[in-house]
């Protein structure tokens, strides 16, 4: 068996790197060859980080499918190592460079939207950690008065609401048995 293929120096194509350019959002080998370029040229690996970080900021943007990135990212993190001091810096620049890709413009009526949402969530856990203070309360007095409780009684205490829970705490004040202190 006889196998025939052309053979290109990739050092032929630093001359054409906006060729690569254009042919990298569609083609991953595109890609593959600049970071090779970048490798070469950034031999000293202090010299690395921006090259390194450009062509992973160009290919989050590229919009390929989410193993072919992978893969693509791998060979590049393999060909354009850094020093392990400079691996911090490159982690935050590429965490930065996630969060942008993240980020959409958001326009004044969703800004409000998402004000009115977080104040209301804040109501709803100032009330919800409310009612569980009272049935926190609750559960202590009664464990004061009547000694250990099963199971079953702080169950219904822990999942009480907040009127059922005023109730029974009222009711504790005259209550001679755990009876009397759930009664409505």
């Amino acid at each position: 068996m006889r196998f025939t293929f052309p053979v290109v120096e990739l050092e032929t194509w630093r001359t054409r790197w906006d060729a690569l350019e254009t042919l990298a959002p569609t083609n991953p080998f595109a890609v593959v060859v600049m970071a090779q370029l970048q490798a070469n040229r950034y031999r000293d690996k202090r010299t690395r980080l921006g090259p390194k970080r450009e062509l992973v900021r160009r290919l989050r943007h590229y919009g390929y499918d989410p193993v072919i990135a992978g893969q693509v990212y791998r060979l590049i993190e393999w060909m354009i190592a850094l020093p392990k001091d400079l691996e911090p810096e490159y982690l935050r620049a590429v965490n930065t460079l996630s969060e942008e890709r993240k980020m959409t413009y958001v326009t004044l009526i969703e800004r409000a939207a998402q004000a009115k949402g977080h104040e209301q969530g804040r109501v709803e856990g100032r009330v919800e950690g409310h009612v569980e203070g009272q049935a926190e309360q609750l559960l202590r007095m009664v464990q004061h008065r009547f000694g250990p409780l099963s199971e079953d009684i702080t169950q219904r205490i822990l999942a009480a609401k907040a009127p059922q829970l005023e109730t029974w705490s009222l009711n504790i004040l005259d209550a001679t048995d755990l009876d009397d202190v759930f009664q409505p």
